[in-house]
Formats: C-alpha cells, structure tokens, sequence
C-alpha cells in the first residue's frame, strides 16, 4: 500500500519525513489552511523517489501554474469544486491530477463519472468546512460500491488505530492512504515516531 504524508511546510521535518520515503509528499496552497505553505524553499532538498504533490481548492490557473513551476509538483491535488474544463487544463502543465471526492454518507456518482477519464487518480476525504485535515471518517465500506476502476488514495482521519479498519475496503482501486492531522505534534508539524510506526505497518 502506499502513502502520502500531506500538510508539510517545515523544511526540517520534510526532510526527516523523506527518510521514511514515502511515495507522495503534500505541500497545501489553500490560504484558509491551517497548513497553508506562504513561504518556503525546497532548494537543495533531495526527494528521491517521493514525488510532490501540490494541494489546491478552486485555484486561479496562473496562480496555480506558477506554483507548479515554482516547487517543481509532480502532481496537483484539486480539493475545491474545479470543473472538469480546469481539470483538463492543469493536465496540460504536465503533471498528473488526483481529483478529490468529499464524502458524507454516500459517493457522488455522476461526479465520478464526469471525471472518470481525465483525473488520473481519485481521492476520497471526508466533507467538512476545512476542504481536508478534519481527522473526521466516513464509512470507508461504501467505497467497495464504487463503478469507477479508477486507482484512488483514501484520507480523512487515518490513525494507527484505525488501519485494521482499512480491510473493509475491498475495491481493487485502492492503492493507498493519505495521512495528516492525527500524525502531527502540530499543524503542518508530522510526527517521526508515528509515522515510522505507520510506514512499518503498511
């Protein structure tokens, strides 16, 4: 299973996380976010294999194009209400996109379908006011009902504790989890212990 450690901003902790190598690292450019990157510089930091992956609700194009050329993004997650006309125009900037799919109680159908051939992964958070890192769940079992075969990263509340639970889901597009709130010491803050347990569970 893979993982994606979201929320980063400190260059400190990014490179210790990159010690555990994960396969995506998430850096959010959401203003309202409690884990909102203003400044920082990546300069001189050797990712290796982890990729990096650049969070945005309902962006401007030019802001969002200058970030990906700024911090070199392997990959833009679109968390707001983009359309799937700025969906199609992201993917002209050469990364690949992971849709997100905010979920309360049950999958939104014609919206995964809409977006079924162009995002090149989904992802399923739960719905809350702060677009992500909430810590809250859905119930993850109504994702084994999905049409789609399209491969898709699981978020929302994902703890230690709750990584047993992760066998409900039986949908072979589940290719791996993206974690944040409940393995920080503080916003934007990961904690290494945590995440060195998690990364030798999966």
């Amino acid at each position: 299973m893979k993982l994606k450690v979201c929320g980063m901003r400190e260059v400190t902790n990014i490179k210790s996380v990159l010690a555990l190598k994960p396969d995506l690292m998430g850096f959010i450019f959401y203003p309202k976010s409690k884990r909102f990157v203003e400044t920082l510089s990546l300069e001189g930091i050797d990712f290796q294999s982890t990729q990096k992956v650049g969070v945005f609700v309902n962006e401007p194009l030019d802001s969002l194009t200058a970030k990906v050329k700024t911090f070199d993004l392997d990959y833009v997650q679109l968390h707001g209400d983009e359309s799937l006309s700025y969906l199609v125009e992201v993917k002209y900037l050469g990364v690949k996109v992971i849709k997100v799919f905010r979920i309360k109680h049950q999958l939104p159908l014609d919206q995964l379908l809409t977006f079924e051939h162009n995002a090149d992964y989904f992802l399923y958070d739960t719905l809350s006011h702060e677009y992500g890192g909430s810590g809250e769940k859905f119930q993850w079992e109504i994702l084994n009902d999905s049409p789609s075969s399209k491969p898709f990263w699981l978020s929302g509340g994902l703890s230690l504790e709750s990584l047993k639970k992760l066998k409900s889901i039986n949908h072979p597009g589940f290719i791996g989890i993206d974690v944040n709130s409940k393995f920080e010491d503080y916003p934007g803050m990961k904690n290494i212990e945590l995440l060195g347990a998690l990364k030798k569970s999966l």
